[in-house]
C-alpha cells in the first residue's frame, strides 16, 4: 500500500514546523512508518535557494520560482531520497511547505500564479494539505523571538501579501490542490489533534 503524503502550508511564522514535527510524533504513536521532509529540501537546488532566501546570493524572482521547481521536481522523483521512492515503498511523507509555497510567496513578488502551477504541474498531489492560517502580526512576534537571522521573507507588507494569495488558493484549488484551513493561534498540541482528527476523516489512516 502507498504512503500518504501530508503538507503543512503557511506563511513564515505560522506554526508549520513545529505542526509537521508533532504530526510526525503522533503518526508514529500510532504505529505509522513516517518521515518528515521540508521545502526548500537540502539537495543541490534546495541549497542554492536556502542561500537566496536568507540573503547570500541574489537571485531575480524568477529564478527563485524555477529553482524551487527545480527542487520540487528533484524531489519528487530522485531515485534514492524521491517522495515518489519513500511513498511507493508504504512510508507516510510529511512536507512543511509544497507547491502552494511557491505559488504564495512567487505571486507575491509579481509573478503570475497560472504559470507558477504551470512549471510544478508535474507534482504529486498531497492526500492532505493543510494551511495553518495565522495573522501576521502573531507570526512576527513570533518571528522576533527567535534566535538568528531573518529571511527575505520577514517583512510585514510581504507576508500580507503572501497570507491574501495563500487565501485565495483556498478557493482556487486547481492551482495548488485543495487545502484546508486551521487555525494557527491555538495551542501547538490542539492543533495537532486537529489535524490528526481530520486524517482519520478523510480515511487515510
Amino acid at each position: 500500500m502507498s504512503g500518504r503524503l501530508i503538507v503543512v502550508e503557511g506563511i513564515d511564522g505560522a506554526g508549520t514546523t513545529t505542526l509537521a514535527g508533532r504530526l510526525v510524533a503522533a503518526l508514529r504513536h500510532r504505529g505509522v512508518t513516517v518521515e518528515l521532509e521540508a521545502e526548500p529540501t537540502r539537495g543541490p537546488f534546495g541549497a542554492t535557494l536556502r542561500q537566496a532566501i536568507e540573503g547570500r546570493l541574489e537571485l531575480d524572482p524568477v529564478a527563485i520560482a524555477l529553482g524551487f521547481a527545480a527542487d520540487r521536481a528533484d524531489h519528487i522523483a530522485n531515485a534514492t531520497r524521491g517522495l515518489t521512492r519513500t511513498l511507493d515503498l508504504g512510508t507516510w511523507v510529511v512536507c512543511d511547505r509544497y507547491v502552494a509555497s511557491s505559488i504564495a510567496y512567487q505571486t507575491s513578488q509579481g509573478l503570475d500564479a497560472s504559470w507558477l502551477a504551470t512549471i510544478n504541474r508535474y507534482a504529486r498531489r498531497p492526500d492532505l494539505t493543510v494551511f495553518v492560517d495565522t495573522p501576521v502580526e502573531e507570526c512576527l512576534r513570533r518571528s522576533s523571538a527567535r534566535s538568528g537571522h531573518s529571511d527575505m521573507f520577514e517583512r510585514r507588507e510581504l507576508l500580507e501579501a503572501v497570507l491574501g494569495v495563500y487565501r485565495r488558493l483556498l478557493d482556487e484549488p486547481d492551482l495548488a490542490g485543495p487545502m484546508t484551513p486551521v487555525d494557527g493561534t491555538i495551542a501547538a498540541g490542539a492543533l495537532a489533534d486537529q489535524v490528526m482528527a481530520l486524517i482519520a476523516e478523510r480515511g487515510l489512516l
